[in-house]
C-alpha cells in the first residue's frame, strides 16, 4: 500500500529558541549554507531553462515530493494532492523560462505556485457547494485532545495541523519541514516577514497546546 507522504523530516525543531545569542549564530552558518544550495539550484535551473532533460528531471523529483506532501497536509486526500503535485510540475516546466533569480530560492518560486492552486481549488469547491475536506477533519476531531492523541499515536504531524488554521498551517509546513526562511515564506504567501513571524508564534502556541493538552492562554 503506498504511503500517504513521503518520509516527513522536520529541518528545524518546533520549540522556539529561548536565547538570542545561539540564534544568531546558526542563523549565520544556516544562512551561508543556504546561499551555496541557491547558488547550486540556480545554476540547475539555468540547465533547465535551456530544456535540458536531466535537468529538468532533477528539479521534478527534488519538488514533486515536497509538493505533494505540502498539499496532502493542506487537502487531507491523496488523490487530490496527487493531481495538484502533477498539475504544479506541469506548470513549473511550462512557465520555468520565465523565472528571474532575485535572492530567494528557485523552491520558493515553486511553492508560490502550488499555493495559487490551492486558493484556486478551494475556490472551485465552495463555487460547487462541495465539502472542504480540512473542515470535515476538523469537525470529526474538534477535541484538541483527541486531536493529540490521534496524531502521537500515528506519528502523523498532519493531524495535529488540521486544528491550525489555513495559514497557521502553511507557516508551520513551510518552515518547519520544508525548511524556508521568513522572507521565502512572505513571498509564497504574499505577507511580509513580520506577518510570517506573528503567525508562526501563533501557530506554533496552538500545536503546542493540541500536542500537550493545554489550554489557550
Amino acid at each position: 500500500m503506498q504511503a500517504d507522504c513521503w518520509p516527513i523530516q522536520l529541518t528545524r525543531s518546533l520549540d522556539e529558541p529561548k536565547s538570542r545569542e545561539p540564534v544568531a549564530t546558526s542563523e549565520a552558518k544556516a544562512g551561508v549554507e543556504a546561499k551555496s544550495d541557491i547558488a547550486l539550484e540556480w545554476e540547475l535551473v539555468r540547465r533547465a531553462q535551456s530544456y535540458e532533460e536531466a535537468a529538468i528531471r532533477a528539479l521534478y523529483e527534488t519538488y514533486y515530493p515536497k509538493i505533494y506532501n505540502y498539499s496532502f497536509m493542506q487537502l487531507g486526500d491523496v488523490h487530490t494532492a496527487e493531481d495538484l503535485a502533477s498539475d504544479v510540475m506541469l506548470k513549473m516546466i511550462e512557465s520555468i523560462h520565465s523565472f528571474k533569480f532575485r535572492g530567494l530560492p528557485f523552491g520558493a518560486w515553486v511553492f508560490r505556485i502550488a499555493r495559487n492552486r490551492l486558493i484556486d481549488l478551494h475556490r472551485r469547491r465552495k463555487r460547487r457547494g462541495e465539502v472542504d475536506l480540512n473542515e470535515t477533519l476538523s469537525t470529526a476531531l474538534a477535541n484538541p485532545q483527541a486531536l493529540a492523541e490521534r496524531a502521537l499515536e500515528r506519528g502523523q504531524l498532519q493531524v495535529a495541523l488540521k486544528h491550525l488554521t489555513d495559514e497557521q498551517r502553511q507557516v508551520i509546513v513551510l518552515k518547519f519541514i520544508e525548511g524556508f526562511d521568513n522572507r521565502s515564506i512572505g513571498k509564497i504567501m504574499g505577507r511580509s516577514e513580520g506577518a510570517i513571524k506573528s503567525l508562526q508564534h501563533r501557530a506554533l502556541g496552538a500545536l503546542r497546546r493540541i500536542l500537550h493538552h493545554e489550554e489557550p492562554y
